[in-house]
């Protein structure tokens, strides 16, 4: 029987937002990283309007289960240029290049959201560098592209009234939530939202998450390049073991994404979580990172 994982507390991801990153230059660029923990190092690619911070704190939920986390800034985020990887085939070369820089070989890959094409191309493009890959969310084939929604979401004043309302008006501002993120009726996400926002603690990961985005003028080029209209991945060339971790509702990044995904890499493993976009950290918080986790003891 697989042992139950631990879950990261408020305090975790506190530290996560503390770390100091760091520059490696690489032969593809400078790229911004920083790490945190011991144990088999995971590679952790961040969403759109992230960085370093988002990363580490995606995979808060890895290392307290005895992993290493490397979280890069992808090419337009904080630290590390746009020139270092515009596009997403040259954002896989990049990371490539950072394990070359930090001397590893072999690594797990964890990928969320807008960091899904770039995990997704580093596989492909360089399969002998990846042991296993975990995408959760993951954006893989083009879809519509936002324009006065993108906007919004690359403001800071937008962060910090959603991290004041998540503490003073919990369930309503989950309400709001879903309605942007979940493709579910009304009617189910309230009563979700209600059910969440009883649960003491349970929208930390999100408050991380979101004090993660802050200083969004230092991503809007990363963001403003994610929206560009890209080719998907190679995915058949994919041959490490693969599981996908999505929302059965999510709005975001559709959930078309995992069933490509699932039907061109051979023997991927499709994992479905309820509700939205947020999933992963809020409405399946206590099922789908113990499931990643017991995955990757396993493989």
């Amino acid at each position: 029987m697989d042992a139950v994982p631990r879950m990261a507390s408020a305090e975790d991801y506190r530290e996560c937002l503390a770390e100091v990153p760091r520059t490696a230059p690489t032969a593809c660029g400078p790229v911004e990283y920083a790490e945190r923990g011991l144990g088999e190092p995971i590679l952790s690619v961040h969403g759109t309007l992230g960085g370093w911070d988002q990363g580490l704190v995606a995979a808060e939920p890895l290392r307290v289960n005895g992993f290493r986390i490397i979280a890069p800034s992808r090419p337009g985020y904080l630290g590390t240029p746009l020139s270092t990887g515009r596009t997403f085939a040259q954002q896989g070369d990049a990371l490539a290049a950072l394990l070359d820089a930090l001397r590893i070989d072999r690594i797990i890959v964890f990928a969320v959201s807008g960091g899904g094409p770039a995990a997704y191309e580093l596989a492909a493009r360089h399969a002998d560098r990846v042991s296993t890959l975990v995408q959760v969310d993951a954006v893989c084939i083009p879809g519509r592209i936002p324009t006065v929604a993108a906007q919004l979401l690359a403001r800071d004043t937008l962060a910090r009234a959603q991290l004041w309302l998540l503490r003073h008006a919990t369930r309503q501002t989950l309400r709001a939530l879903f309605r942007v993120a979940s493709s579910e009726p009304s009617a189910v996400a309230s009563e979700r939202a209600a059910v969440l926002a009883a649960i003491p603690g349970r929208t930390v990961p999100l408050e991380a998450t979101l004090r993660a985005s802050l200083g969004a003028a230092r991503r809007r080029p990363g963001m403003k390049n994610d929206f560009t209209t890209f080719t998907p991945a190679p995915l058949e060339r994919i041959t490490c073991p693969t599981l996908i971790v999505h929302a059965r509702s999510d709005k975001t990044a559709p959930p078309a994404n995992a069933d490509y995904a699932h039907a061109h890499i051979a023997g991927a493993e499709l994992y479905w979580m309820d509700g939205s976009h947020l999933a992963y950290g809020l409405e399946a918080a206590d099922t789908a990172p113990a499931y990643v986790v017991n995955w990757l003891r396993d493989h």
